[in-house]
């Protein structure tokens, strides 16, 4: 009957495929590599020459140790599974009703001196997020002397020492924040002291925002439409739950702007800003046409598998004539079957190393399949580089085809045609850097921020 129960249980949570896997998996444990013949064939000899009870105990033996030793079940050890057992995400009606009683005073007035952050753990503070939640923050501090608390809520081993020198190495003015850190169950989020504001930085970040109440408003920094980073389902779900806890948005980006207000939030975007930077003065044709990617395998939003399928198109078609260097993540092109295509520089530990990449290149090739635009793209026209970037209706506000880049269908092919226009015209490539570069001449990090200030400070 227990048994039963067991497969009734697991067909329900799995299906038909999944409890065929788990008789498979756990007839692996029982029987090894013998198969069922071998198996039964061993279990007779010992029905035969100990009896019954001999037969009975080896069978409760085998069990237990399916049970005991066995590897746990691939559904019990995902991402999934750890989101929904882990009661950080799994809010109750009063934490919620706590919640809502203090989103919907956001209108009300108020006087910022104080803000408290909820930051993932990060060491590493030159990716574009978290380098841009950085960069408000000291804009903050700076022009309007609000004081930082910075709490670290999933990384318990995490010591005040790294977090600040991550945080003050490109930020020296942030250098005296304050810095709490925790981990699961470790602290209850309404015995912080209490802030003017306090600011979720991603999705699970949204979840000790909404049992921190010791605030006047409450502020979500939407960088991405992060439900996208997962496939449909518990993950995605719990992601995009937290657009409806009331928070008001910091949205980086018009275009991510736009989703996030369907979900009925007030909201400010704002656009990240670059500075231009010199090319480089040496003749193009001492050198073969340089192109750049940005590759991460393991982000399954930058697309790497169609952009390296094209730059196997694009080294065979012109060969010596272009060389093609990967920056991002760190990866071997042999494990990719890349090698002699594509030469990864992994993930470069300085702002100055990039930008050298950059002015060193042509062409560069950015997909990003979320509603917000990497900074990647913007940060090849700061360097003159001519930017390949997927098609995407939510990047149109500043990304035009045929204008200041060339916009994409996530084929191959079309990758190759691109990006083989621009190696074979250096003019083309040259128009759509002059008209990006004047595009973002307009835009500037205190302008935009002071928008947002407006909208933090409640005169927006």
């Amino acid at each position: 009957m227990r048994l039963l129960r067991r497969a009734i249980a697991a067909l329900r949570r799995d299906g038909l495929a999944g409890l065929v896997n788990g008789v498979r998996w756990r007839k692996q444990r029982l029987l090894g590599d013998r198969g069922f013949i071998r198996g039964t064939a061993a279990g007779l000899r010992v029905l035969v020459t100990r009896g019954p009870r001999a037969l009975v105990s080896r069978a409760r033996w085998g069990l237990s140790q399916a049970e005991v030793d066995a590897e746990p079940h691939p559904w019990t050890g995902s991402m999934a599974y750890s989101f929904a057992f882990n009661p950080l995400f799994d809010p109750s009606t009063e934490e919620l009703d706590a919640n809502r009683s203090v989103t919907d005073r956001f209108n009300q007035p108020r006087q910022v001196q104080t803000a408290t952050w909820f930051l993932t753990f990060f060491d590493h503070a030159l990716f574009g997020g978290i380098h841009t939640i950085l960069r408000l923050m000291d804009y903050l501090h700076r022009v309007h002397g609000v004081e930082h608390r910075v709490v670290v809520f999933d990384r318990p081993s995490a010591t005040d020492a790294e977090i600040r020198e991550a945080i003050s190495g490109p930020f020296p003015s942030l250098s005296g924040v304050d810095i709490v850190i925790s981990g699961p169950g470790g602290i209850d989020y309404d015995e912080l002291p209490p802030t003017d504001i306090a600011v979720a930085t991603m999705w699970i970040s949204a979840y000790p925002l909404a049992r921190f109440n010791k605030t006047k408003a409450k502020f979500y920094m939407v960088q991405d439409y992060e439900p996208s980073f997962y496939p449909a389902g518990s993950s995605s779900a719990l992601a995009e739950a937290t657009y409806r806890l009331g928070f008001a948005g910091l949205v980086n980006s018009p275009g991510l702007a736009d989703v996030y207000a369907t979900y009925g939030n007030p909201y400010v975007s704002f656009t990240p800003a670059f500075e231009e930077l010199a090319q480089l003065d040496r003749p193009l044709s001492k050198r073969p046409t340089q192109i750049v990617l940005f590759g991460r395998p393991l982000t399954d939003r930058n697309a790497f598998e169609l952009v390296a399928a094209a730059c196997h198109r694009l080294k065979k078609r012109f060969g010596n004539e272009v060389r093609i260097v990967s920056a991002g993540a760190d990866w071997i092109p042999a494990d990719m079957e890349l090698e002699g295509v594509v030469e990864n520089l992994g993930r470069l530990g300085t702002m100055t190393e990039v930008q050298q990449l950059y002015l060193e290149s042509d062409i560069g090739i950015c997909f990003q399949l979320a509603k917000h635009p990497s900074y990647q793209p913007f940060e090849y026209l700061a360097a003159g580089v001519a930017p390949v970037v997927n098609a995407n209706p939510a990047t149109e506000w500043f990304f035009a085809d045929g204008e200041n880049c060339l916009a994409v269908e996530p084929f191959p092919s079309d990758i190759e045609r691109a990006v083989a226009s621009l190696v074979t015209d250096p003019a083309l490539r040259e128009r759509l850097v002059i008209n990006g570069r004047k595009a973002m001449r307009d835009i500037s990090w205190d302008t935009e921020f002071s928008r947002v200030w407006d909208f933090v400070s409640g005169n927006g």
